[in-house]
Formats: C-alpha cells, structure tokens, sequence
C-alpha cells in the first residue's frame, strides 16, 4: 500500500496519530534485552553519526557529511513509519512532516510561536520542556548524548532552546534556491563527498556556506536541546523535520527527472558506505527491527520509493 505523508498542520487526526504512535513505541519492547523500539531509533542515529569506515573518510560518517546523507534517513523514516503502523494498528498512516519553510516566513520574533509549537502539537521550548504531549512528565529520555560526545543513560525530560544559536529559520525563497539549483551542472553529490561538496545534497543537509544552505541543520540548530545532538530523535520533532527534507528531495528527483545517484559503485574503497550498491549502517541486522530490509539496505533500494509512501504535494510553490 502507497500511503501520503502530509503536513501535520493540515491534518489534526494525523497529528495525533504520530503523537499517540511515538508514545507506544516508548512502551514497545521487540526484544527483552533490548530498549524499547522508541529508544532503538535515537541509538541507531547517534552509533551512525560516530561511525567512520574506512577511517579515511574523514568528516564524512555513516550517515551524514556525505552522499549517504538522505538514502540513509529515508531508510529511517520507512522503517519508523512501519513500526508506527505497527503499534497504531493502521497500515494507511503515513509520518506528517513540518513545513518549516512555511514558518520561516513568519517575522523572526513569531517564529517560536508558530502553531506546530501549540499544547496540541509539539509542544514550545524549555529545559525541561513543560507543554504539550511531549512536556515533563509525559515523555522520558532514557538516553542522550553528553556534552563529550558519549552515549549515556538517563532519566531525565526533553529539551528545546529556540532560536538560541540562528535567529530564523529557512525560508521557501532558500528552499526553492536550492532545489532550482539542482541543474545539469550541480550534480546530486560531487567531489569531495563532504561537507566541502558543491552539490544539492550538501546543500540540503546543510553545510555549504554559501546561501541559502544550512537547511536541514539550521532545523536542528535552531529548535537546539536535543535536537542539537547525535541522539537527536529523541525530540518526535527530528522526524517531522526530515520528512520535510525528504519531501524536498523527492521536488528535486522530480523536476530533474530522476537525476542519477552519485557515486556509483565504481568510486574509490575511501567511499564505502556512501556509493550506490553499499550496504548502509544498520544497528540491528535482523528482520524483527528491520522486517524490511533485513538491515541490508542500499542507496539504491531509495531512488524509487513510489510503491511506499508519496506526499501530499511536492509542488515547488509548496516547499
């Protein structure tokens, strides 16, 4: 079944079926030596961030600062929105996403009270965050990234510090930049592969500085707590953020008529992990966290995942 993927704002039964679906997953235990299917996600995404093979890579991970960078939280977010579906009962739910673009519009002084931020939502900012369904009390960190990097256990409540780094965020004027800029002469990913690269990838993820760039990471900047680390699922916020950069992915595939992966499988060993036969970073190679791919999967596997999930617009007006 193909299910649609819309904007948490434009669909409140939607909205409260991720909300309801994220706290199950809290409550979910696959395995009894493992943590619960929730925690599962924030791990996977913090061991992928500090994973390096070959070290030669450089900044380059398992998942980010490379071409790797959206196959692999595409991957993610097919498999969490399977185990949503799982846990909700309902094989039609699709993960909403968050059009920031669309907040970023707003003055810079609104931003932190645009609606996605409501009681009914996600809830505002705080250490500890003490509104809506994700508030103190009502949703637990068990594990989080110290301030040296390492993975640590926890008992403590989510955190959001708005606009305490970057004043706004990404605009539809930036996102529509970026995506037009994909033309024949800026490829998906160039050399260096990097964060260096002068691509659509690395400009969507984020570190070019050259404008309008910063998009997927000024998200993370900007709502900063926990979303400013490695264990940066454990805000529900990281989720609808990246269905918001893949929704920008599959605008670009689209108007560039399915323009090819790069690198292919001939590039240099420097690049395992990130050309398009490698197997990806997976944290649990078995079919009962990962029914889909068996934790086999390949960029290739996520250049035509129509037969899966589509959004509800990818019009270039929208983004």
């Amino acid at each position: 079944m193909t299910v649609t993927r819309v904007n948490i704002l434009n669909n409140n039964s939607r909205r409260d079926q991720f909300i309801r679906g994220v706290k199950l997953l809290k409550d979910d235990i696959l395995r009894p030596e493992w943590p619960n299917t929730y925690d599962l996600f924030v791990i996977w995404h913090y061991v992928a961030m500090n994973t390096f093979t070959p070290p030669s890579q450089n900044d380059r991970n398992s998942a980010h600062r490379g071409p790797v960078f959206l196959p692999w939280h595409r991957w993610l977010l097919i498999l969490m929105e399977h185990h949503l579906q799982r846990v909700l009962d309902d094989d039609s739910f699709g993960l909403p996403y968050w059009d920031w673009a669309g907040d970023g519009e707003l003055p810079s002084t609104e931003q932190k009270n645009a609606p996605i931020w409501r009681d009914d939502c996600m809830g505002g900012s705080g250490n500890p965050v003490i509104n809506g369904p994700f508030a103190q009390g009502l949703w637990k960190i068990n594990v989080r990234e110290d301030a040296e990097g390492n993975l640590v256990r926890t008992n403590s409540s989510l955190r959001r510090n708005f606009a305490a780094r970057i004043s706004k965020l990404p605009n539809r004027t930036e996102v529509q930049t970026a995506v037009n800029r994909g033309n024949p002469n800026v490829f998906y990913d160039t050399d260096p592969w990097s964060a260096e690269s002068i691509s659509f990838r690395n400009e969507l993820e984020g570190w070019l500085n050259t404008p309008p760039s910063k998009l997927h990471n000024a998200i993370h900047v900007w709502v900063e707590g926990d979303m400013f680390f490695g264990t940066s699922p454990n805000d529900p916020v990281f989720y609808l953020n990246h269905c918001n950069v893949d929704r920008i992915w599959s605008a670009w595939i689209k108007k560039y008529n399915n323009p090819e992966y790069l690198p292919g499988d001939n590039a240099s060993d420097d690049l395992k992990g990130h050309r398009l036969s490698d197997q990806m970073h997976s944290l649990v190679e078995e079919n009962l966290f990962d029914p889909l791919y068996g934790g086999n999967a390949k960029p290739n596997d996520f250049l035509n995942v129509s037969s899966i999930y589509e959004y509800d617009t990818i019009d270039l007006q929208s983004l």
